[in-house]
């Protein structure tokens, strides 16, 4: 009986159902009016507890009862005639699902391969992380090396820049000494060339002398 499509329009609770024209959404928004249009039913207020009966030996509880099937509602109603209505197009169903199903696990095996390509490229930029801290520790430390080496040669390059300056200082000294030196020396010449012509002089005096004295 269940195997039996069903035909024509059906009219469940308000809900009409048509068997030849099936749309979902039009069912499931006039299940939704008849849901609103269904007022709450409030709550019945709980009666007061009656007032405890003198002490009595308690009775033996009973055994419990099974609760009779609770009615379906209109949901459970709707989804049943549903599923009745859709189960002779059920393999047509897989089979127009067949596709998406296989693109679903072909998308699942693409999100595996790049999720293991990802893990691939974090281990590789670990790596790399780690080869660059390394080599950035070594350059740290070869130019603390460095500093300390141009912390010295700079000492020794104040040292040298005021050996300089004596030494250009002892420089302008000597040429100075070496200029006064060398103007005494031809004031000495001088005086020198002067005193040999008056030596000459003297001598020509001298034989002058000696022939006027001689005669």
């Amino acid at each position: 009986m269940d195997d039996v499509k069903p035909a024509g329009k059906e009219t469940i609770e308000g809900i009409e159902i048509d068997y030849d024209h099936f749309d979902v959404a039009s069912i499931m928004a006039q299940v939704k009016r008849a849901a609103a249009r269904r007022p709450v039913e409030p709550l019945e207020a709980m009666p007061e507890p009656p007032a405890a009966p003198p002490a009595a030996p308690e009775p033996p509880a009973p055994a419990p009862s099974v609760p009779p099937p609770s009615k379906p509602g209109l949901k459970e109603i709707v989804k049943l005639k549903l599923s009745r209505a859709i189960r002779p197009f059920a393999p047509v169903i897989r089979l127009l699902g067949l596709p998406l199903h296989e693109e679903i696990l072909a998308s699942w095996a693409e999100i595996g391969r790049i999720s293991r390509r990802q893990d691939e490229l974090s281990d590789r930029l670990d790596r790399a992380l780690e080869k660059i801290d390394r080599r950035f520790s070594d350059s740290a430390a070869d130019l603390d090396r460095l500093r300390d080496w141009l912390d010295v040669r700079l000492v020794d390059l104040d040292r040298s820049m005021e050996y300089i300056k004596l030494l250009h200082n002892l420089d302008h000294n000597l040429v100075v000494e070496l200029t006064k030196l060398r103007i005494e020396f031809e004031t000495l010449k001088s005086r020198a060339r002067i005193l040999e012509k008056d030596l000459e002089a003297q001598t020509r005096r001298e034989r002058v002398l000696e022939k006027r004295l001689g005669s």
